[in-house]
């Protein structure tokens, strides 16, 4: 079909070709009209189209996408033309972008969109926002077809194929940034170019994919995690983090521009959080290009970012190497510790509080971007109690090294886990975090708690292989990360009332929350399960993860059983386990030893807690 084959084409576009095109700039005044996206998207329109249309009508059929993003596509090549303009050129992407497929007969009333049909924007737009779902089972989940058939697909039809996955894809996952989309097909390409040559392709399916989905995972994992942040703590919290972050990044950039930049991130970030994945494309194309056309003032390390296309600059962007700091910038700053900065605060605290954070951010790029929020509400408390004193100044000088001994504390913390990481090995260090979490969410499942201590275990494996410049950042955004995660789940499902303060009090403590968590109060135990210490002689047989994976099942119930269990209780249980497992692995008749010796396991174990 003719526009199945010119949606196809998307994908034969190289990405030498599309560098060729020159770069124009946004119009002042006239950045949202379908005139100057086509001019900003260069090559990747179409792909940006077709995204967007399967995440607003995610029950159409591929050929129905494909007829109206042929449709639009045929409009911008007017658009692209002076002597074929029309006047819907001149009309916000997104009113031309809706007007499409309410006037493709048949299709909203097929698709029940006719009452948001029926409104004008921007009540239309958002009657179509709340007709998203990504509730598992309202699409049907994708099959995998067998690696020959996929792999005789791509060879016969490699445009159409992808085209197509990138609709099933965008289709699943309404809300999420299709640039994220666009880039999890380019990598699923890679898989099918090497798979596709292996004679086992199924088996190379099995290795690779998985890679894939989970670097698609995290990327929309990082999306909700700000829109969480965004709910539970508001606007004021996500700016100061924003300030925070673009210090960091830009040291170069005055005070005013990076407030500039976070103001319009955090109106970037509401819009995409209530789902309009569109918006949110318009605004970070507009923001780029404000960064790409002041390179001189802002940061000499995103030239490679911006001569990419539109889809590969955000990514690229937030991932670019922080600049170098100004050779001229003090290595400390007084402004904030004198008797004046009082009235200031008084008047001013929220640019005050901004100020001292992207100050500190931009002679810091070691710290983390929690660590910034911490030391600048530290120092609003620091400014509290000052600004009461007759002598503010004397009060300053000794808040300062307060403020700077929190800063070497994180490191050393960190530190110290790397430590106790290094001298307990993988599965030690794994038992000390299930052990850990376990007795403060024992509410969780087995298998929660064993995917959450798996992630955590691994943050401390890959962060403290980091030096002292970068370990903070390292461990202290990945863990907030985590536990974004946790608390995303306990809004869904409650678990306890000091897990539930944890995530609501503050976001820039909640790590130092967790941490000092104790054993549920509230929490009543579960009894005593004989059944999880009664063996068989398949353990015998067992390999040393699934032997370890039953060790963990027992030692998760054994702190639900007991929560304040010592460890030296908990070494003693698992102990008899393995001598148990050792001794009847040895015997002649395996069963026979484990039906004998799993009872007195049971007696034993329960003797350690003093349960007779």
């Amino acid at each position: 079909m003719k526009w199945v084959t010119l949606i196809s084409c998307l994908f034969l576009i190289s990405s030498a070709e599309s560098k060729q095109l020159p770069r124009r700039y946004r119009d002042v005044g006239h950045h949202d009209t379908f005139r100057h996206f086509i001019k900003i998207a260069e090559g990747q329109f179409p792909g940006i189209i077709i995204g967007l249309l399967s995440q607003n009508l995610q029950r159409a059929s591929y050929d129905e996408v494909a007829k109206l993003n042929d449709n639009l596509v045929q409009l911008a090549k007017k658009c692209s033309s002076d002597d074929q303009a029309t006047p819907d050129c001149e009309k916000p992407l997104r009113t031309v972008f809706l007007d499409e497929i309410c006037h493709e007969e048949g299709l909203a009333e097929k698709y029940v969109f006719t009452e948001c049909c029926g409104k004008v924007d921007p009540e239309r737009n958002d009657c179509f926002l709340t007709h998203k779902n990504e509730t598992s089972g309202f699409i049907p989940p994708f099959v995998m077809p067998d690696g020959e058939n996929v792999c005789k697909v791509y060879q016969d039809t490699r445009a159409e194929f992808l085209a197509n996955y990138y609709y099933e894809l965008s289709r699943r996952h309404p809300f999420a940034n299709v640039a994220v989309l666009y880039k999890t097909v380019k990598e699923f390409e890679k898989v099918l170019q090497t798979c596709c040559l292996e004679t086992d392709k199924d088996a190379c399916f099995r290795e690779k994919l998985p890679a894939v989905r989970e670097q698609k995972n995290y990327a929309i994992g990082l999306q909700k995690h700000t829109c969480s942040i965004l709910k539970e703590f508001g606007k004021r919290s996500l700016r100061f983090q924003e300030v925070a972050d673009l210090s960091r990044k830009f040291p170069k950039a005055d005070f005013p521009i990076i407030l500039k930049f976070a103001g319009d991130i955090v109106h970037i970030q509401e819009e995409f959080c209530k789902g309009d994945t569109l918006e949110y494309v318009l605004d970070v194309a507009d923001l780029i290009e404000y960064i790409c056309t002041h390179q001189d003032t802002i940061s000499t390390k995103v030239k490679d970012c911006c001569d990419r296309e539109l889809l590969d600059r955000e990514e690229c962007l937030v991932n670019a190497e922080n600049d170098d700091k100004p050779a001229d910038l003090p290595s400390t700053f007084k402004e904030f510790v004198v008797k004046e900065v009082c009235q200031n605060f008084t008047e001013n605290k929220a640019t005050l509080l901004e100020k001292f954070v992207y100050e500190t951010g931009r002679r810091n790029p070691e710290f983390s971007k929690q660590l910034l929020l911490r030391v600048g509400s530290k120092y609003e408390g620091l400014l509290g109690k000052c600004c009461e004193t007759e002598h503010p100044e004397e009060c300053f000088h000794q808040g300062e090294g307060e403020l700077r001994q929190h800063a070497d504390n994180t490191l050393e913390t960190f530190k110290m886990r790397c430590n106790l990481y290094e001298k307990a090995g993988d599965h030690g260090f794994q038992n000390e975090v299930l052990v850990h979490y376990t007795k403060r969410a024992p509410e969780m499942a087995f298998e929660e708690l064993y995917q959450y201590t798996m992630k955590f275990a691994g943050v401390i494996a890959k962060c403290c292989k980091e030096d002292d410049a970068h370990i903070v950042v390292c461990a202290d955004e990945n863990t907030d990360l985590l536990l974004g995660e946790v608390c995303q789940r306990h809004e869904v499902k409650p678990l306890n009332k000091q897990m539930h303060n944890c995530c609501e009090d503050s976001y820039e403590f909640r790590r130092d929350c967790f941490s000092s968590l104790g054993v549920d109060p509230d929490y009543v135990p579960v009894p005593f399960s004989s059944e999880l210490f009664t063996s068989h002689q398949d353990l015998c047989s067992a390999t040393p993860d699934e032997l370890l994976l039953r060790k963990q099942k027992q030692l998760v119930h054994i702190i639900k059983h007991q929560p304040n269990s010592t460890t030296e209780q908990i070494a003693e249980v698992t102990g008899y386990f393995t001598t148990m497992v050792t001794q009847c692995c040895e015997a002649e008749n395996h069963e026979e030893c484990f039906m004998t010796e799993g009872p007195k396991l049971v007696e034993c174990s329960r003797a350690v807690f003093g349960e007779q």
